[in-house]
């Protein structure tokens, strides 16, 4: 995804990261939000209920960014990966933060912890490395923009399995799958390459426009023999101003994964207006 490709957003245009703070599976789930354009964005906290309505309401309201000690410096966030085995350890989480440096161009990530309470700080574990000398699972990746945890592969074997969405400089989405191991080492592994979203997923996610952001359901993880997500990205068609949608999809925890479409696009805007209003 680059500026001289008119037929995708450029960093500087827009950006939605969510990555959760807090799963407690029997009160709510806390979800760190960063949305905005790039050198004005924000981040916020929201929860989602594991009620069957999935009641979202704000907790923290919006602050730049920028003023996170975790964040400073990120230009353009694209994607956030827990780091196995330490989420909801000592009252917080980690996560890879993968970003991408608009001043050198490059691809980096930053490892970042999240408190889990008040004033939910993110703050830097590790400095900013160049993710083509660290991450052998990512480098043929031009531009990441979102992963999901494979159904029924977390912590198998010593491995965490992912798909990770990518696009190349043609604007095209492909998908990847990809694993972290559980020990401190947390060795990546690519699992199977690339393959065209549009050949592969084509039950839940045909006419997806621009990818942004895909984000478990609470409470409908691993349930009735499948896992559901929220799939966040840009409708922009031709001649139409673009806006945030979000549908739910379904994928199959047997060795076959099998996605479904749960419910069909929806605008944000009227269906998450109580934490998402403003973020577009």
């Amino acid at each position: 995804m680059h500026t001289d490709n008119p037929g995708l957003l450029a960093p500087t245009e827009a950006t939605l990261l969510m990555f959760a703070t807090d799963m407690d599976p029997e009160t709510r789930k806390l979800v760190h939000v960063t949305y905005g354009s790039q050198g004005g964005g924000k981040r916020r906290i929201i929860s989602i209920g594991t009620d069957a309505s999935h009641t979202d309401a704000v907790v923290a309201a919006d602050q730049p960014w920028a003023d996170s000690p975790g964040l400073k410096g990120v230009t353009s966030p694209l994607m956030a990966i827990p780091v196995p085995g330490r989420d909801l350890v000592d009252g917080g989480s980690e996560h890879y933060l993968f970003w991408h440096d608009e001043g050198t161009k490059q691809l980096k990530y930053r490892t970042v912890r999240t408190v889990h309470a008040a004033p939910y700080t993110i703050t830097p574990v590790t400095d900013d490395r160049a993710v083509s000398a660290h991450w052998e699972s990512l480098k043929d990746v031009v531009w990441p923009v979102t992963s999901m945890p494979v159904p029924g592969r977390q912590g198998v074997g010593g491995q965490n399995e992912s798909y990770l969405f990518h696009y190349d400089t043609e604007g095209r989405l492909w998908y990847s799958t990809i694993s972290i191991g559980d020990d401190a080492d947390h060795p990546d592994a690519l699992v199977a390459g690339a393959r065209p979203v549009a050949d592969w997923w084509q039950a839940s996610l045909k006419g997806i426009g621009q990818l942004m952001e895909i984000h478990p359901v609470p409470g409908r993880q691993n349930a009735g023999g499948a896992s559901e997500f929220y799939v966040f990205h840009q409708d922009g068609r031709a001649g139409t101003a673009r806006k945030l949608m979000y549908r739910r999809i379904a994928v199959a925890t047997d060795a076959e994964h099998a996605d479904t479409l749960v419910t069909e696009d929806r605008p944000v805007a009227d269906w998450w207006s109580a934490s998402l209003k403003g973020v577009a």
